[in-house]
């Protein structure tokens, strides 16, 4: 009995070392908040963008942001406050 010990403990460790290696790289690949197709936050929002009443406070970095809404595609563009 004392021989399966080594063998379950690394079957379990090596299923939670995948596990925290797919959270770790769904986290970097998949925290792309506030960001359309990885580009940066404009200064001014994009041409045939209209203006929302809506404001944030972006907990990750601090900063205050508009929202632009584009009503022909429906894309929604973050504009930071100055």
């Amino acid at each position: 009995m004392s021989g399966w010990a080594p063998v379950l403990i690394s079957y379990y460790a090596f299923w939670f070392i995948g596990l925290i290696v797919l959270f770790l790289l769904g986290y970097l690949v998949y925290d792309k908040r506030y960001k359309s197709k990885g580009a940066q936050t404009p200064d001014t929002p994009p041409n045939g963008y209209l203006h929302t009443a809506e404001v944030f406070i972006d907990p990750k970095d601090g900063f205050t942001y508009r929202v632009y809404y584009n009503p022909r595609t429906g894309d929604r563009a973050y504009v930071r406050e100055r």
